[in-house]
């Protein structure tokens, strides 16, 4: 898939349809924002990827990479002079790709208007950049937007239960980081900076719930590791409760191959003391339902 670099004038008048600040929020949540880039050069066809960089005329300003998308169909939009492209990851003004770093690996940076392709040679360079920059994303398995072509990308249905981030965010401050099932703290084991990994299950079936459901993040979710939650969802239409996803690590066979009841001592289920900062969490998430 080609891809090409736009440019964004910081020094004219907002274009973005409603601010920028309600485009980054439209992207952080995992949308698109469709905005009209204006174009002075041949129009790059549809599907071709964009990386957005901002320059201005005036030589102040941020200046640097800010944004990822993907030019949508030209019937789409009819504007001659500009190119329509759905953004799907926006960088906060301040926060973009340093110009520097850009040059290091794109010595041939666009002018204001024009659209510059991008060497097929040099896109993995400017991928690694990216993602390098912006680091894991929540779900440190689902690729940031522009760390892969967007062909190889295709969308899914998901539970909006389990990845809604804010009631992630909600169920982990009050629960902690520890697995529900297995005892599993991942910076422990693996040390700072896993935590993202943990995910959060519900434990009420889907097919329970009623159409106008309100989901309470903190009496709804419990939080399991990657494998536990995977193991949890392996019964259907019911998933497994952390609690009998335990009764399965209990009878499993260790390492020598003995197995038995829970307790038994032939599979051992490990736990932790909760830490001051997830003391402080958990007071924290106490405070937060309070304003339910």
């Amino acid at each position: 898939m080609a891809s090409v670099l736009l440019t964004w004038n910081v020094d004219l008048p907002d274009p973005w349809p409603g601010g920028y600040g309600p485009a980054l929020s439209a992207v952080a949540d995992g949308g698109t924002v469709r905005r009209s880039v204006p174009l002075s050069g041949p129009r790059p066809a549809a599907g071709t990827e964009v990386w957005l960089v901002l320059r201005g005329s005036s030589g102040r300003g941020p200046r640097g990479l800010a944004g990822h998308g993907v030019v949508v169909p030209s019937g789409s939009w009819h504007d001659a002079d500009t190119v329509a492209v759905d953004f799907d990851r926006l960088l906060p003004l301040g926060e973009q790709v340093p110009e520097s770093l850009l040059e290091e690996h794109l010595p041939r940076l666009p002018r204001s208007g024009d659209a510059v392709s991008v060497p097929a040679a040099s896109v993995p360079a400017l991928r690694r950049l990216w993602s390098g920059f912006l680091g894991a994303g929540p779900d440190p398995v689902s690729p940031v937007p522009g760390t892969l072509a967007a062909a190889a990308l295709g969308q899914q249905q998901v539970n909006t239960f389990e990845h809604d981030a804010d009631a992630r965010r909600l169920c982990l401050a009050f629960h902690g980081t520890c697995c529900a099932a297995c005892g599993l703290v991942p910076a422990q084991r693996y040390g700072p900076g896993t935590d993202s990994l943990m995910q959060v299950h519900h434990l009420v079936p889907g097919t329970d719930l009623a159409v106008d459901y309100v989901l309470d993040p903190v009496s709804d979710l419990v939080p399991l590791c990657p494998t536990c939650h995977a193991v949890a969802h392996t019964r259907v239409p019911v998933p497994y409760s952390p609690a009998e996803v335990r009764g399965l690590l209990a009878s499993a066979p260790d390492a020598a191959g003995r197995k038995g009841p829970a307790g038994s001592g032939a599979a051992v289920v490990v736990g932790s003391m909760v830490s001051p900062e997830q003391q402080q969490a958990l007071d924290d998430a106490a405070r937060l339902r309070g304003l339910r």
